[in-house]
């Protein structure tokens, strides 16, 4: 049984009552049939855009999206999109239909082309409802039929068929919508419309590079993701070349239960929900072979894939338009993504003074999901490490340790004051000395104690100030930072 809001039945009566026939449509409906509660409510009508605004004339209204045949209106708090009936949308281009039934035929899923009201209950033309209520939900793209010649004993026999191909020919993107649903709830693509997307993949080369980002962001975002990664790679390389190259390439190393395309798969899909860390985990790989070694051993090496996963990354965010901040931090995060995290808190705290709190966090929740996602039912002892590194990151940053110089309690200005320094230079070596001793030992940080620790103890803190510069010169300055800067000047 579907009940509606009555924000929905409002609307509805007002179209109707005006002499319209008004009914909601699309993914509300398939969600009130699964038995959930949708946010979005889509209300088509064979009422013309202007009878639309005047029915609603009371009521607060947006028509932002008129050039597409959509007009918003807030009832009761609700914002609800009301439409003429549509035939076809192309970016801000629409063709206007007459009757209900061509409206949800452009719909390209059965289980999107329902409609209903309480008027006249549930309208379902291409048997939506069960391909939802079966014991598997299956995806099935709307058809029609098409008469076909055959040749049978050498003479032309006409043949009607069932032919899917427009939804996917007036919709590229469409087949990544398909697999977004697999990726976001327990559906599976049913066989005939796998078929059909499989005999249409090149229809990708005229998708608008915009939507076809967004889907894939939807996809990697989904609860399931790398169930509907792994299943549906024959479509997506076609989206995204670069991963065919991975599908099935063996690593050959006792590191990796995997192949590389099902070790992105399941990197993905046990990384944090982010769209920048799940985009560098379905990137981070990319590279592996364009860099694989065979030692003596018969095992697989793949030094430097991080720089060409980050170059090959690079190249698909430019292709698809990823905006530049995101981008930017997706490209930094594939190339550091194996570098080793010190486990020791005081060579930790220097790693979040390099890159701050958040990016290490970031960086550590990577390294995590890839090294979770290499051995079958096992957590490698490198997954605990991380983990307790970032225990402890978190452990830093919410109990105020400090691990930069500018939190000590104490300040330049009070040792000179104080007069246990003599000038500027003295001071902040006397500050550095100060904060050595705070980061072996953390609840030295207290003004008083760091006061008397000056006071009593200058000459052994100018000791380990001396050993601290002589250590620095000894291990020199390498030539490029472990990390370099994110951001491209």
């Amino acid at each position: 049984m579907i009940i509606l809001p009555a924000q929905i039945k409002n609307a509805l009566e007002r179209l109707e009552n005006a002499g319209f026939e008004a009914y909601v449509v699309g993914s509300c409906v398939r969600e009130l049939i699964l038995g959930n509660s949708p946010q979005d409510y889509d209300i088509v009508t064979n009422a013309e855009i202007n009878d639309i605004m005047f029915a609603f004339r009371d009521y607060r209204i947006s028509d932002e999206g008129i050039a597409r045949g959509e007009i918003m209106v807030v009832i009761l708090g609700m914002v609800v999109q009301i439409s003429p009936y549509r035939r076809e949308v192309v970016g801000n281009r629409v063709m206007y239909a007459k009757d209900l039934e061509t409206d949800l035929a452009r719909r390209g899923f059965t289980m999107n082309a329902m409609a209903f009201s309480p008027k006249t209950g549930l309208i379902d033309p291409y048997d939506g409802k069960s391909a939802l209520t079966g014991e598997v939900k299956q995806i099935v793209a709307i058809g029609e039929n098409v008469t076909v010649n055959i040749m049978e004993g050498g003479k032309p026999v006409a043949e009607t068929i069932y032919d899917m191909t427009r939804s996917f020919t007036s919709n590229p993107t469409r087949m990544l919508e398909a697999i977004r649903y697999c990726a976001e709830d327990e559906y599976e693509i049913e066989e005939r419309t796998r078929n059909c997307m499989r005999a249409n993949v090149s229809c990708f080369d005229y998708a608008q590079t915009e939507l076809v980002r967004k889907e894939l962001q939807r996809i990697i975002m989904g609860k399931f993701a790398a169930r509907a990664l792994e299943q549906n790679a024959d479509i997506l390389k076609c989206a995204l070349p670069e991963i065919e190259i991975c599908i099935g390439f063996e690593q050959q190393s006792p590191h990796h239960d995997y192949d590389v395309w099902t070790h992105i798969c399941r990197a993905v899909g046990f990384s944090v929900p982010e769209p920048e860390i799940r985009f560098a985990m379905l990137f981070h790989d990319l590279g592996k072979p364009d860099c694989m070694f065979i030692d003596p051993k018969n095992r697989g090496h793949f030094k430097g894939h991080g720089e060409r996963g980050r170059l090959i990354a690079e190249g698909i965010m430019r292709r698809l338009e990823f905006p530049k901040d995101m981008a930017e931090e997706i490209s930094w995060l594939v190339f550091h993504h194996d570098v080793p995290i010190p486990e020791e808190r005081k060579e930790l705290k220097a790693l979040i003074r390099e890159l701050g709190p958040s990016d290490l966090r970031k960086l550590l929740q990577c390294e995590i999901a890839d090294s979770r996602a290499r051995k079958v039912n096992t957590e490698p002892p490198q997954t605990v490490k991380l983990r307790a590194s970032l225990a402890a990151l978190n452990e830093i940053i919410d109990t105020g340790e400090c691990y930069e110089i500018s939190q000590l309690a104490v300040t330049k200005r009070e040792l000179l004051e104080r007069r246990l320094v003599a000038d500027d230079a003295e001071a902040e070596g006397l500050m550095h000395a100060l904060f050595d001793i705070v980061l072996d030992k953390p609840s030295f940080n207290n003004r008083l104690m760091l006061l008397d620790i000056a006071e009593k103890s200058k000459e052994k803190l100018e000791q380990r100030l001396k050993a601290r510069s002589e250590k620095a010169e000894q291990r020199g300055r390498r030539s490029e930072p472990v990390f370099s800067k994110k951001k491209k000047q």
